[in-house]
């Protein structure tokens, strides 16, 4: 089972996981504010985008000190000041901060949830085989769903499942099977 991470920069040492963060994100209507901490853009991309809080596409919880800092340089078109490098990293570590401070929500969740029965069950290649199923990436699916233990899903999967591969055993007895088997 992989470790929980304790802040944003546990989450970012593994892709699988900083994948399911990231819609955990989405889902939380916090995605800019992650993809800002990991945007290496110029000053003036990063002011327009993120860090104006009046016109920003998407802008992101920075401090007042840090926005009025950002604005005086920008309001005098100044995006070559050395100045900007500074209050980018506050900006950054301002958002972390916040961010690191959800992780436990984040490792409650649906998302991180999925994210740990993935790369905890069995290998679904060697279950299809098995099984005498060719869809792997469907059995996948309905195998995540029984690790996290959502039933409607799993079932609405594997019906599909049956019907795609003429399989007559039920979603009770598959699951059973596969949890058995060690796979989920």
């Amino acid at each position: 089972m992989p470790k929980e991470p304790k802040a944003v920069g546990d989450i970012l040492k593994d892709k699988k996981m900083t994948a399911a963060y990231m819609d955990y994100c989405k889902r939380r209507f916090c995605l800019n504010e992650f993809m800002f901490t990991q945007n290496k853009g110029n000053a003036e991309s990063l002011w327009t985008r993120y860090m104006d809080q009046k016109k920003g596409k998407e802008p992101v919880n920075i401090t007042s000190k840090t926005y009025k800092a950002a604005k005086e340089l920008a309001d005098q078109n100044n995006f070559a000041d050395g100045g900007w490098k500074k209050i980018i990293e506050t900006g950054k570590k301002e958002v972390i901060s916040m961010l690191n401070k959800d992780v436990m929500g984040f490792t409650g969740s649906d998302e991180y949830k999925k994210y740990v029965a993935e790369n905890g069950m069995g290998d679904p290649k060697k279950a299809a085989k098995l099984l005498g199923i060719t869809d792997v990436k469907k059995l996948k699916e309905v195998m995540v769903n029984i690790a996290v233990d959502d039933k409607k899903t799993g079932e609405k999967l594997w019906k599909e499942l049956m019907k795609k591969e003429k399989i007559i055993e039920d979603y009770k007895a598959i699951s059973s099977s596969l949890k058995k088997a060690s796979l989920v």
